[in-house]
């Protein structure tokens, strides 16, 4: 599809052009010429003939005839095109605006329709005005209505005396196209007819043409407008208006879904593409459009935080030039106090992940995951960004800081990306960081989705992971030598089948090009080809050992988690958080204001139930553990049965005769442990309160470092010596802990509807999206993502998944010391 022509003939009010904006391609004459509107500038218009008015139009009666006629064929009248006025940027409301509110009242554009007017269809007229005023092909929320007032003249009136303006005592004919019946009516009204004298003009109105002006200043000139093409679906947007509202409480239908479920009403099976133009119009008509979410979603979030104190917001935004009180929206970050709280009660890891936005604007959502002791999420804070750079990332982990307290060592659980990594790094070397200190360590699934891209097998990727998640370092040792004798034999095979597919394609190559050659370069060449082959083989990966060499053990494995900063969390429960997660499933579809919204209305009722089921396991007297805990201890109790308390050591004491350590030996089935029962002790300032007393437990095996939460060997003891396993047990897996994490109030009478019409004291800002994030042709992604995308649509899409370019070319180079 052709862009649109040059800007700078377009025309505004009082005449002068509109500010010139990045060149466009030129229509196309003939059959293009339906497809791209042209503009006539000031100097372009015809020039206005006495008793005419602008955006008239009116014919001269016929010369007097004779008395004698000769015969002649009729002549062929060429039909001019159509110069359209069309106004824009009223306040009221749409269905409000007459004909008499826009003359020399609001802002207006001068554009060619296309000669074949009759022709047009509804859908037509939309792409014109998109093209027209720049706007993006996915814009929904369009309204288009056309005004109209004619004067019928007799056959002598070129002759009389009666100016044209009088004109303008006639009425306003006004048509609101909702069907193609009534554009037709009006178009055919349009045609040229003797002794008729016409004025016509359109008003459109959307979220983004209200601000036209100010969008094509806060761009640069080096801007691309997007094609402006026919998209699948919007006949179906235009016969229908229904606002499904499934659509709006399930946003986890799939495309498969979502055709399924409009086929019902409509009658007609309906395309994937329809299915999903249809969610998103719902959407937009439930919460406002995505252009419209930009301004809302800060005053949202001020909003909250103003009746929520805890909360932390940061926007970062940037002025437009000569536009007082607009700003182009960047960035937001927001951290509920509700959950920065909750957080404290929990074990101090917080998951870091980050997903493309589905919607109109490319953007990308962050958000940093934190989980209690039953293992479920709470997402402690969100961000917006325009994309996964080391800019962006650091920007949000510096906000996450600045919102996050915590009494203990904070852990980072990240994805495997350089960008990320980088930011994460510079975020730790910081001299002056909030944080006492702060571990990084990567997500396991993360990086099991690097290892199989290089290597390609599930049964290698299994194995991976059962290495990633392994406690015990003899063990650890022997998956390791096992992945990689799997791993040089997979290379070694794969290498082989390559070889000889390269072998045959060569044979056929060497044949066509020894038959051209004489017989005495036939040697020669033959010997070059083999040694080319021959240097390909240095170098290359041929086992896990040589891939997974530069990586810090520390980072990925489980068995060398320096002082149990992971807390045994490896970062699979998070994986999906997106399409899982009772409060975060769906949300990336949704417009800005959307994703606030529906987050902190989840989070109520997400809370409430919570906290009644932990409330209700206080009260069991039976229970000494949340449930996840609880089930793991009992199977830890049955195991610790078959083990023997082999040797008891001498007690470790301090001057004041206090026992700092006790030394076991524990036989288990295969081998013996150690295990240390430690006690520190600490003064009070206090005298009359004496010390206070900290109990940890250490193995052999790891598992109490590791989790902090006592193995089968220390229950054994325990059992043995009469002392609770709960005393060697991080407080974070505590019932009172999990009470406490869920106990805090989220009241959503302190979020309202009525944010959309919310002035700010003192706040006279409007927030504008940044018109070069708009997206290209829709990916027809739902919470799915890609795979329900049509075949024929697939090249479109776009996921943003930085790790995927890393993913593909880690199987054509070598890795370097570097690079991820």
């Amino acid at each position: 599809q052709k862009e649109m022509e040059t800007h700078a003939g377009l025309v505004s009010d009082g005449g002068n052009p509109a500010p010139t904006k990045p060149g466009m391609d030129e229509p196309r004459a003939g059959a293009d010429a339906a497809e791209a509107p042209s503009f006539a500038g000031p100097d372009a218009l015809p020039v206005p003939q006495p008793c005419t008015v602008a955006g008239a139009r009116k014919r001269k009666a016929p010369a007097t005839a004779k008395v004698v006629r000769k015969a002649h064929k009729p002549q062929v009248e060429v039909e001019e095109p159509i110069q359209m006025p069309v106004y824009y940027g009223r306040r009221e409301p749409f269905s409000r605006v007459r004909g008499n509110d826009l003359e020399n009242k609001c802002a207006h554009l001068i554009g060619e329709l296309p000669l074949q007017l009759q022709s047009m269809s509804l859908v037509d007229l939309q792409l014109w005005i998109f093209r027209l005023f720049r706007l993006h092909p996915e814009t929904q929320d369009l309204g288009i209505k056309g005004f109209l007032k004619q004067r019928k003249t007799d056959f002598f009136d070129e002759e009389s005396s009666e100016p044209d303006y009088s004109l303008e005592d006639y009425p306003w004919g006004m048509h609101e196209f909702l069907t193609d019946k009534c554009w037709s009516s009006f178009a055919n009204k349009l045609k040229s007819k003797k002794h008729v004298t016409q004025k016509f003009m359109l008003y459109v109105q959307s979220s983004e043409v209200k601000h036209y002006d100010i969008l094509l200043k806060a761009v640069h000139d080096d801007y691309s407008q997007l094609a402006t093409v026919m998209l699948p679906g919007m006949e179906f947007l235009a016969s229908s208006r229904y606002a499904f509202r499934d659509l709006v409480d399930d946003l986890t239908m799939t495309a498969k879904e979502l055709v399924h479920y409009l086929t019902g009403p409509l009658g007609e099976k309906i395309s994937p593409a329809e299915a999903w133009r249809a969610r998103q119009f719902a959407l937009e008509r439930e919460f406002s459009t995505f252009y419209d979410s930009h301004n809302f979603a800060p005053r949202l979030l001020k909003e909250i935080a103003r009746k929520n104190p805890g909360c932390f917001v940061d926007i970062k935004d940037a002025e437009v030039a000569d536009c007082k009180g607009f700003r182009v929206l960047h960035r937001m970050f927001w951290a509920f106090g509700q959950c920065l709280q909750a957080f404290r009660t929990c074990r101090p890891v917080l998951c870091i992940k980050g997903t493309p936005l589905c919607g109109k604007y490319q953007g990308m959502l962050l958000t940093a995951v934190a989980s209690d002791a039953n293992d479920f999420s709470i997402p402690v804070a969100c961000a917006i960004v325009e994309g996964e750079t080391k800019e962006s990332w650091l920007w949000f982990l510096r906000n996450l800081e600045r919102a996050v307290v915590h009494q203990s060592d904070v852990c980072l659980i990240h994805d495997y990306k350089r960008e990320l990594i980088d930011a994460v790094e510079d975020l730790l070397k910081y001299q002056y960081r909030q944080w006492r200190k702060a571990e990084s360590r990567w997500c396991m699934e993360d990086l099991a989705e690097n290892f199989f891209a290089y290597f390609g097998d599930k049964k290698l990727l299994l194995i991976f992971k059962r290495l990633c998640q392994q406690k015990r370092r003899h063990k650890f040792g022997k998956i390791w030598k096992e992945l990689d004798e799997l791993t040089s034999t997979y290379m070694a095979e794969k290498e082989r089948g390559a070889s000889g597919e390269m072998q045959q394609e060569s044979v056929k190559h060497d044949v066509a090009e020894l038959e051209a050659q004489s017989p005495c370069n036939q040697h020669d060449y033959v010997k070059d080809v083999k040694e080319d082959h021959a240097d390909d083989t240095k170098g290359k990966i041929t086992k896990f050992s040589d891939w997974i060499s530069l990586k810090p053990k520390e980072k990925w494995s489980l068995a060398y988690d320096r002082d149990g900063a992971r807390y045994g969390i490896m970062g699979s429960d998070i994986a999906d958080i997106y399409k899982n997660d009772p409060v975060l499933k769906g949300i990336t579809c949704l417009p800005l204001s959307a994703i606030v919204e529906v987050t902190f209305r989840r989070l109520v009722k997400y809370f409430e139930n919570t906290s009644a089921a932990a409330n209700k396991a206080i009260g069991n007297p039976s229970i000494n553990f949340p449930e996840r805990v609880q089930v793991d201890m009992n199977s830890k109790m049955q195991k610790s049965e078959t083990h023997t308390l082999t040797y008891t050591y001498a007690d470790e004491k301090n001057a004041r005769g206090e026992v700092l350590d006790r030394k076991f030996t524990v036989k288990g089935r295969k081998r013996e442990v150690t295990v240390h029962l430690k006690s520190e002790y600490t003064l009070s300032r206090n005298k009359s309160e004496g010390s206070t007393v900290e109990k940890t437990a250490t193995c052999s095996c790891s598992k109490p470092q590791l989790l902090h939460k006592p193995c089968s060997h220390v229950i054994a003891i325990c059992c043995k010596i009469g002392v609770s396993a709960a005393t060697y047990m991080s407080p974070y897996y505590s019932l009172p802990y999990l009470g406490r994490t869920w106990s805090v109030n989220f009241d959503e009478s302190k979020i309202s509807r009525d944010y959309r019409n919310i002035m700010l004291f003192g706040c006279t800002t409007t927030w504008i999206p940044d018109k070069r994030l708009e997206c290209g042709l829709p990916a027809f992604v739902t919470s799915d993502c890609l795979a329900t995308v049509m075949e024929e649509l697939e090249p479109q899409c776009s996921t943003g998944n930085v790790s995927t370019e890393d993913n593909q070319g880690s199987t054509t180079r070598l890795e370097e010391p570097n690079q991820i």
